[in-house]
């Protein structure tokens, strides 16, 4: 039987991280859920993901910084080419500072990748 993830256990991820991620996080996870209203926020595979018909995008704490990922992100206009994939990870932006977040292109890419699912 599959359990679903409350919110709550994605505010216990963020108390993990340290003070200049959580900040990072919290901007993320806020565009991502002004992005689509309609987004299931829940805790998969130790990170924040969101779903709408399937999984849509995720955020994680990196080495660096956050890495903000999309589960379908080769399939994404990306017209900025900021994602980034190696190794065999999800293409995903990599955010170091507030200056990595650009809350437009954010937005689009969400919206991009909730239309896949739905189609």
């Amino acid at each position: 039987m599959r359990t679903k993830t409350t919110a709550n256990q994605v505010d216990e991820y963020l108390e993990k991280l340290t003070p200049e991620k959580l900040e990072l996080a919290q901007e993320i996870r806020r565009i991502i859920n002004n992005s689509v209203a309609h987004l299931e926020e829940c805790v998969r595979w130790d990170q924040p993901c969101y779903f709408f018909y399937g999984p849509v995008c995720y955020f994680a704490s990196s080495r660096s910084g956050i890495h903000f990922g999309f589960f379908r992100g080769k399939e994404l206009a990306d017209k900025d080419n900021r994602l980034v994939s190696r190794n065999g990870q999800m293409p995903h932006i990599k955010v170091r500072s507030m200056e990595d977040i650009d809350e437009e292109y954010f937005s689009e890419l969400i919206r991009e990748a909730v239309l896949l699912n739905q189609n």
